[in-house]
């Protein structure tokens, strides 16, 4: 009888752990976490896309006014996060952190994080970087380079790094822009500090500093994480250059691309290549790295990204060249088709069809096919200057202009 309820208890545990499993794969899967989705790659795992949209669009969940921000939404277990800022007067002003119930948009926390952000020129005031979240925390980074780790739970702060009083950073013209990627315990950074701290890393639940390398300003990319021969990898940009660190901060390899400074991030293209995109003469390359050696397979013209990063799915490149949206071969880097009016727009993939969004917010569906554009639907989802990418969770898309978000059902 003991013998058969250990057995009984066993396998309860089993199938208990097997649940669990699934669910948080499920949890995965539906979820936004971060700049760029789950992957950092602008594509989602979800299917079940609508396969045609009706001419007046699909149907609207919520749309709300927010302050100013150029800040990706992302979204877990039905809570969207994201940054924005409030103007108190013409110089003046917050940036935040803030969360909304994901079904009905309703505020649920707001935590002040730093002054605002004013751009001297017009382009946009307010927060650049996109959160990344965990169970417990989410991590935040302001135009001014406050470092904030903050309770999902009620928007406390639980520790804060300046850049630039801390390790010497200097604030780079448009703001701090790069967004934190976590890998594992730790939190990495571009921070562009002195005294070898251009890339740094985190304790994710003390703020205590875990390495930090290179002397260098902070630019505007974002460090992405790759796998090639088994080994993990964090990959960071930074003026043309690429640097590749393990999670203790250990150096693999540098490579010096002939691109200047980038916003785009790189792309990685399994098993062992990395396109990197970037406004200038040359517009592209694509790199492979072997033994933790990289070389220049090619280069190219005719793909070259701005703010917006380009997406690769099966053999196949789409994205931005400047204000072209395009399909290049990442074989041979041919380009096999150019549709233009989207104006400096950014895209995302999900369930292998591109969602596009115009940089005046008209949101589009389209085949990610190489053959032809060919578009399934389009509607204008939101006006005014709209240059955050969209994000996309649980059968819905999430867009945003520099004041308002708009959440859409498209499943």
């Amino acid at each position: 009888m003991k013998k058969n309820l250990i057995i009984i208890y066993l396998i309860a545990i089993f199938i208990f752990s097997q649940i669990a499993f699934v669910f948080s794969q499920q949890l995965e899967s539906t979820s936004w976490n971060q700049f760029r989705g789950s992957n950092r790659n602008g594509i989602s795992s979800e299917t079940g896309l609508l396969e045609k949209w009706p001419e007046s669009g699909p149907e609207l969940v919520w749309k709300k006014e927010i302050g100013e921000a150029f800040s990706e939404i992302i979204i877990s277990e039905n809570i969207v996060y994201t940054m924005l800022s409030e103007r108190i007067d013409s110089t003046t002003g917050s940036e935040f952190v803030v969360s909304y119930d994901a079904l009905t948009g309703k505020e649920l926390w707001k935590t002040e994080v730093d002054s605002i952000f004013i751009d001297i020129d017009g382009w946009g005031n307010g927060p650049r970087s996109t959160p990344t979240i965990d169970e417990n925390y989410i991590y935040s980074l302001s135009a001014y380079g406050k470092l904030t780790a903050i309770s999902k739970k009620d928007g406390k702060i639980i520790w804060k790094k300046d850049f630039v009083t801390e390790f010497g950073a200097t604030v780079p013209r448009w703001g701090f822009s790069t967004s934190p990627m976590l890998m594992s315990d730790i939190l990495v950074v571009e921070v562009g500090g002195t005294e070898s701290r251009a890339f740094m890393a985190f304790d994710k639940k003390t703020g205590n500093v875990s390495w930090s390398k290179e002397n260098l300003n902070a630019t505007y990319s974002s460090p992405i994480k790759i796998t090639i021969d088994g080994t993990e990898q964090i990959l960071f940009a930074n003026r043309g250059v690429l640097y590749s660190f393990n999670s203790k901060g250990d150096t693999l390899w540098t490579y010096k691309t002939p691109l200047g400074s980038s916003t785009a991030l790189p792309l990685f293209i399994e098993p062992n290549k990395i396109f990197f995109s970037a406004l200038g003469e040359v517009g592209y390359t694509i790199i492979q790295v072997q033994n933790n050696k990289p070389s220049e397979l090619f280069q190219g013209s005719n793909m070259k990204n701005d703010f917006g990063s380009s997406c690769y799915l099966d053999g196949y490149i789409y994205g931005f060249n400047v204000a072209a949206l395009q399909c290049i071969s990442a074989e041979t880097g041919e380009t096999k088709w150019t549709k233009r009016g989207f104006g400096k727009g950014t895209l995302i993939i999900v369930d292998k069809k591109l969602l596009i969004l115009s940089d005046q917010g008209k949101l589009i569906l389209a085949e990610a096919n190489p053959e032809a554009y060919t578009e399934k639907g389009a509607f204008q989802a939101i006006t005014g200057k709209s240059w955050t990418a969209p994000s996309y969770s649980n059968g819905k898309v999430y867009v945003r202009n520099l004041t308002e978000i708009a959440c859409y059902k498209v499943k």
